[in-house]
């Protein structure tokens, strides 16, 4: 199969990304800041050798505050602030601002004494925030539910897919892809939390454009247990109808169709991204990891789930999860799947994407599903 220089490099993105941390980019300038984290920490990264970049906190309120040289707000760093709300309960608020014209100053408000340990290696200052005392009456219960619940601390990425300024397909009648896949996520997320049990955690919850890479990247830095792209593509023929589930495949498309849904998918960032790029030669050398396999399989595995749901409230373009080559889905480790609900350029499953009745129906299908694999996996010893 000839693979062209543009879709050659977002595939060597996909895999590389998720192998490494990620690399924060502004019109093609290293941002001097980075912020993420694992399961209890908070890990803000700025350079150690520039007296105008500091780290320290506030009380009355509990904040942490973080300078640094930096003139403009880079998407990716606010993209940052948003996720981290989303994962510690002890986060209470977090502002991004000009404290000088040069100088960008970050603030998180957190509902405790917040306890910052520092360290310093190769021009690097890391500072590494959590909140021990976090006060108790802030963090989320799950609701009493008759299901079982598996463990509150696994974590769901969840992938609105496009956003901002790429759309995704549009319908016959003007309903836009990325509109009504962030509603479908955003419900989604609240099932999974109050039904299940489950912490999930959106790529992004505002109409933003983020980067094929960096939605591999978020699941792999904040340790995502599974990850989920959630779609309403579109076709040529606006006949073809029903919702598809599609885990990675190493050998390209398992069909035409397939294979049409992921060359559109992929091409975003080209269209899109103009900061797509790799410094790193390593990345530049590699192109698709064999030890993914365990991954697909266990993929395979989760989309089998899904279908065996979404079955349950509307009709299945393919019966059986497919394989295709999704920039999305080439997390090395974490099993992940796209999930088109629908067609939109399909008259009727257009109608029915607008509807809220089927969007809650098909967030309950998917909520079932991913709730029912994680049970199996912890079954199977596979989840600790």
């Amino acid at each position: 199969m000839t693979i062209n220089h543009q879709r050659r490099k977002l595939l060597i993105l996909g895999v590389g990304m998720a192998l490494t941390a990620p690399r924060v980019y502004a019109k093609s300038v290293a941002v001097p800041i980075s912020l993420t984290s694992d399961a209890s920490h908070i890990h803000i990264v700025v350079p150690a050798n520039d007296q105008r970049s500091r780290v320290f906190t506030l009380d009355s309120p509990h904040r942490v505050v973080i300078d640094v040289p930096l003139e403009a707000f880079p998407p990716s760093l606010v993209h940052s602030l948003t996720v981290l709300k989303q994962k510690f309960p002890w986060l209470v608020h977090s502002q991004i601002a000009h404290f000088t014209p040069e100088i960008t100053r970050v603030v998180l408000e957190v509902n405790a004494a917040p306890r910052l340990q520092r360290s310093q290696n190769a021009g690097s200052l890391t500072v590494n925030l959590t909140v021990p005392n976090a006060v108790a009456e802030n963090l989320p219960a799950a609701a009493g539910v008759a299901a079982p619940v598996v463990k509150k601390n696994l974590l769901v990425m969840i992938d609105p897919g496009h956003g901002g300024k790429d759309p995704g397909a549009i319908g016959n009648e003007g309903t836009y892809e990325k509109h009504v896949v962030l509603h479908i996520a955003k419900r989604l997320q609240t099932l999974l939390d109050q039904d299940h049990g489950i912490h999930a955690v959106l790529t992004r919850q505002d109409d933003v454009f983020i980067p094929l890479y960096h939605r591999v990247s978020l699941a792999h830095h904040h340790q995502a247990d599974l990850f989920i792209s959630i779609h309403a593509d579109g076709f040529t023929n606006d006949d073809v109808s029903g919702a598809s589930v599609f885990a990675l495949s190493p050998h390209g498309a398992g069909s035409a169709m397939a294979r049409y849904l992921s060359q559109s998918e992929n091409s975003v960032d080209v269209l899109y991204d103009d900061d797509v790029k790799t410094d790193d030669p390593y990345l530049k050398e590699t192109l698709f990891d064999l030890d993914q396999r365990e991954t697909i399989s266990r993929s395979l595995d989760f989309g089998r789930h899904l279908a065996s749901n979404i079955i349950k409230v509307h009709h299945m373009h393919s019966p059986h999860p497919e394989q295709a080559g999704f920039a999305v889905l080439k997390s090395p480790r974490i099993p992940s799947v796209l999930v088109e609900t629908s067609f939109i350029t399909n008259k009727h499953e257009e109608k029915l994407l607008g509807e809220p009745v089927f969007q809650e129906k098909m967030a309950h299908a998917l909520a079932t599903g991913i709730n029912s694999y994680l049970l199996n996996e912890k079954k199977n010893n596979l989840l600790s």
